[in-house]
């Protein structure tokens, strides 16, 4: 007896494929959805930077940035003079005509911390050569005839000189403060300020 072959059924084979799709992709959302979640690192709060920091400086230090200031600031000045910080003295040091003659002064100053943070030089004593020059005579020459910083002023009637460090931080990413000037030490102790926009 002879069998006959069987007939494929398209829709039995269409069935089968599709289900497999289906379980196939059934299998993926499974696999995505219970998959560990990827946490990226979490970073740390940056901490708020100190807006203020003390800088303590030397006798050494101090004349090196007077003299670094001052190079640059009298660059093409005819008129120079120097500012230089002793043991006992913060000495300034120029040259100054007297009756017809070029002669080289001292003017010595005692430095103060003043309550705003500036430096005041109050004048101490002159040395003019062998003259004896009245010390307002020297300072009224100075504020006439030498170029001084805007920041620095001169009071003849009162012999001192303003180092107006708020008046010089004005136009600086960063402002200066005197903290402690002190002489017999020789430490100077200043608060550098960055201002907070």
């Amino acid at each position: 007896m002879h069998r006959q072959p069987r007939k494929r059924n398209p829709w039995k084979w269409a069935f089968l494929i599709l289900a497999t799709l289906v379980v196939i992709f059934i299998g993926m959302v499974i696999d995505k959805t219970t998959a560990p979640v990827s946490v990226p690192k979490e970073i740390s709060a940056t901490k708020q930077a100190d807006t203020s920091v003390e800088v303590t400086l030397n006798r050494k230090q101090v004349n090196a940035l007077s003299a670094n200031y001052l190079n640059k600031f009298l660059k093409d000045s005819k008129v120079k003079y120097r500012f230089v910080v002793g043991k006992k003295y913060a000495t300034v040091i120029g040259r100054t005509k007297f009756l017809g003659a070029t002669v080289q002064f001292s003017l010595n100053f005692i430095p103060q911390k003043t309550s705003q943070g500036n430096v005041l030089l109050r004048a101490k004593g002159l040395a003019v050569g062998r003259l004896n020059l009245p010390i307002r005579f020297v300072m009224a020459f100075l504020k006439k005839n030498y170029k001084l910083p805007q920041w620095v002023s001169l009071n003849v009637k009162k012999e001192t000189i303003l180092l107006d460090l708020n008046k010089y931080s004005q136009d600086k990413s960063v402002q200066y403060t005197a903290k402690e000037i002190n002489m017999t030490n020789g430490t100077f102790r200043f608060l550098i300020t960055i201002p907070t926009k």
